[in-house]
C-alpha cells in the first residue's frame, strides 16, 4: 500500500464536489454546459444530464444513467439535491466519468456515504449548501489546463501514456504537486501524485474563487483541474481553498484513468483513513 503523508491545513471551508458541465471552447475542445448541479457540482447540484460521466458538469453527467449493482436507500429528506441518494454500506457500482458507458468500477463504502448521480461517492451529501469535501470519482481525462485559475484557452491534450498525463498534472501551476511515483492500485500499474488548491486563494462565495476565470454560465468563477474525455462531458473543478486531491493515474485494460480522492482542509486523519479504505477497495470492470 502506498504510504501517503497527509497535507494538513489550518483553515477550513466547506464546498461542493467539483463536477459540472459547461459550454466552453478550449483550443478546439468543447464541453457541454447545462450546469448539472452535479457533484454538487456546482446547485450548483448533481444531476445527470443525459447520462460526473465526465467531472467532481452534468459532470458526472454522462450520456446515459448508469445501472447500480448495489442497493440504494432513497432518502426522504427534501434537503438533498436531485440525483443524490444514501448508499447502503457495502459494494457499490459507479460510472467512470468521460469513459464509454460500459466502463465501470466498484468501491466498498462504509456506512453513511452518499451516491451523487452514479459517478461520485461522498461522505457528505449535496444539499446546495456549504459542506465539507470527502469523496472519490474516476475520470477518463481528455484535456488538462495549464493554469487552473486562469483556465480559459489553457487546455491541451497530454501525450497518450500514463507518464504523459501524470507529468501534465504535476506541472499545473500553483498546485504544489508532488513528483509522480510508480504505484499499483487494484492490480493496475500507474503513477501517483498529490496536489492542492492554494490555501490563500480568496473565495467569497461557496465553490467560487474570486480571481479565477468566469465560466460560461456567467456566474461561477471556477478553479479547473481538467476536462473529461468527450465533447459533451464535464470538467473537474475544485471546491474550496486548501482542498487536497490524491491522484492515481492508471492504465486499466488499455484505458488511461485517473482515480481522484479529495478532501477539504480540516478533514481529520480518521476521515482521511476512511477515504483511503474506499480508494483501496476499488475494482474495475465492464458493466
Amino acid at each position: 500500500m502506498l504510504e501517503i503523508e497527509p497535507i494538513v491545513y489550518t483553515s477550513a471551508q466547506s464546498n461542493e464536489r467539483g463536477t459540472r458541465p459547461r459550454v466552453a471552447t478550449l483550443r478546439g475542445y468543447v464541453a457541454s454546459d447545462t450546469r448539472c448541479s452535479q457533484v454538487r457540482v456546482h446547485a450548483r447540484g448533481l444531476t445527470l444530464v443525459g447520462a460526473m460521466g465526465a467531472g467532481l458538469l452534468a459532470s458526472a453527467c454522462a450520456t446515459t444513467t448508469p445501472t447500480h449493482t448495489s442497493s440504494l436507500v432513497q432518502t426522504a429528506s427534501p434537503a438533498l439535491s436531485a440525483g443524490v441518494t444514501a448508499a447502503r454500506a457495502g459494494t457499490h457500482a459507479l460510472q467512470v466519468i468521460g469513459a464509454p458507458s460500459a466502463l465501470a468500477f466498484t468501491v466498498v463504502l462504509p456506512p453513511g456515504w452518499f451516491d451523487l448521480s452514479g459517478t461520485t461517492v461522498d461522505k457528505y451529501p449535496e444539499t446546495g449548501k456549504p459542506r465539507p469535501v470527502l469523496g472519490l470519482s474516476v475520470w477518463d481525462v481528455g484535456q488538462v489546463v495549464r493554469d487552473p485559475c486562469h483556465w480559459q484557452d489553457q487546455a491541451f491534450t497530454p501525450g497518450p501514456s500514463v507518464e504523459d498525463l501524470a507529468a501534465a498534472l504535476a506541472a499545473q501551476k500553483t498546485r504544489n504537486a508532488t513528483t509522480p511515483t510508480a504505484v499499483t492500485l487494484a492490480g493496475y500499474a500507474g503513477e501517483y501524485l498529490q496536489w492542492s488548491v492554494p490555501a490563500a486563494l480568496k473565495s467569497s462565495t461557496w465553490t467560487d474563487f474570486d480571481a479565477c476565470d468566469l465560466s460560461s454560465d456567467g456566474v461561477d468563477r471556477d478553479f479547473v483541474s481538467w476536462f473529461a474525455n468527450g465533447s459533451s462531458q464535464n470538467d473537474r473543478y475544485e471546491e474550496v481553498p486548501g482542498e487536497v486531491d490524491q491522484l492515481w493515474v492508471l492504465e486499466v485494460n488499455g484505458q488511461r484513468l485517473v482515480v481522484d480522492a479529495t478532501y477539504s482542509p480540516g478533514t481529520s486523519l480518521s476521515q482521511q483513513a476512511a477515504l483511503e479504505q474506499v480508494v483501496y477497495s476499488i475494482r474495475f470492470g465492464v458493466r
